[in-house]
């Protein structure tokens, strides 16, 4: 029988401990998230804005209240432009898909002549087999149109919750403002609630803990936006229309990894063919191949140097963090590997030797 030595038998333990509060807190998080949404984002801001803020605040000696507002006013002007830009561009592109959906009677017709190549492919079908296939492209074509239909419809619908989303976003600016003008004050009267003796190991934890999460959606951003430019470069030489609204759709999916960009480019792929534009078809499978490989080759390594970890000890988090919870195991799994290093930087828990 195998003994582990106690040493590490309370560091196995330490590390449940670790997982079993980290879902606790992911359950209270959902619960709560809804009622100190804009106080969340407001953090984050503060956070992203705090380098800027520093910089104006040390070089140019500017009073840390005046610098928070004009670091505040250009990440407001720039990040509202870009959020217009996209979405103005979006609506606009779908609403004119929406309107060139096929009738149901065109669908029927672009359904025969899919037939007709299938047959000329395999000779024929059975009746029964062929009557499947055209029920199905039929339906496909059919969810897609009320998918469309559906997705501009809620981006319309929007606009009622102007007021709502217009209160959100001041509350969450000002307060991004106070959190980081006072944001020594908080921090101290914060600290002044903990244990003396934990400050230091606290302060660590959450120094470490804090630049890994935003470590990890700065990843995530760069994997996003390289996923966007290869489909739109992509979607652009190959000749697709709506090439901005298409190439962002694909790259959201291309962010859930049950689906993956295979989820589109394999069925348009797959239609080309049979329709017997084998050029168009080919350029759909180059196009997945380089997104998969660049994603393959970059995943680890960004998402390793945003969290401060080695690519191979990446991989193996989002492995075995995909094994064990599921698809959210993806993005816990890193995560959970850097609170560990984190806790063992405060040494919470005993470091690994070198």
């Amino acid at each position: 029988m195998v003994s582990i030595s106690p040493r590490y038998k309370r560091y196995l333990k330490s590390i449940a401990w670790i997982v079993l509060v980290l879902l606790l807190v992911l359950l209270l998080l959902i619960k709560v998230i809804p009622y100190v949404a804009p106080f969340v984002v407001a953090l984050f801001i503060t956070f992203i804005i705090e380098r800027p803020v520093s910089f104006l605040t040390t070089k140019l000696k500017l009073p840390r209240g005046t610098a928070v507002g004009i670091v505040l006013l250009f990440f407001t002007l720039i990040t509202g432009g870009i959020v217009i830009l996209i979405f103005s561009e979006l609506v606009n592109e779908i609403w004119r898909l929406t309107r060139e959906i096929p009738s149901a009677q065109v669908v029927r017709e672009y359904v025969d002549t899919l037939l007709g190549r299938v047959q000329n492919l395999y000779l024929s079908l059975p009746a029964e087999l062929e009557r499947t296939i055209r029920d199905s492209l039929g339906s496909v074509v059919g969810s897609i149109s009320v998918f469309l239909q559906s997705l501009l419809n809620y981006l319309l619908d929007m606009v009622k919750f102007l007021p709502q989303l217009f209160l959100f976003i001041v509350i969450s600016l000002v307060s991004s403002f106070f959190m980081s003008r006072d944001r020594e004050k908080i921090s101290r009267f914060v600290y002044k609630q903990i244990p003396e003796g934990w400050r230091n190991k606290v302060r660590t934890v959450k120094e470490d803990l804090f630049a890994a999460l935003m470590g990890f959606i700065k990843a995530q951003s760069i994997l996003i936006s390289v996923t966007f430019i290869e489909l739109l470069i992509g979607y652009s030489l190959i000749g697709v229309k709506y090439v901005f609204s298409l190439a962002l759709i694909t790259a959201v999916v291309d962010a859930l990894p049950v689906l993956g960009t295979g989820t589109i480019l394999i069925p348009a792929a797959a239609i080309n063919l049979i329709m017997g534009n084998v050029p168009k078809a080919l350029a759909f499978i180059a196009l997945y191949i380089v997104i998969l490989i660049v994603r393959q080759f970059l995943e680890p390594k960004v998402v390793g140097q945003s969290l401060g970890l080695h690519p191979l000890v990446t991989l193996i988090s989002i492995y075995v963090g995909l094994q064990l919870f599921g698809i959210i195991g993806l993005f816990l799994g890193p995560i959970i590997v850097a609170i560990i290093k984190a806790l063992q930087k405060a040494r919470i828990l005993p470091q690994w030797k070198a």
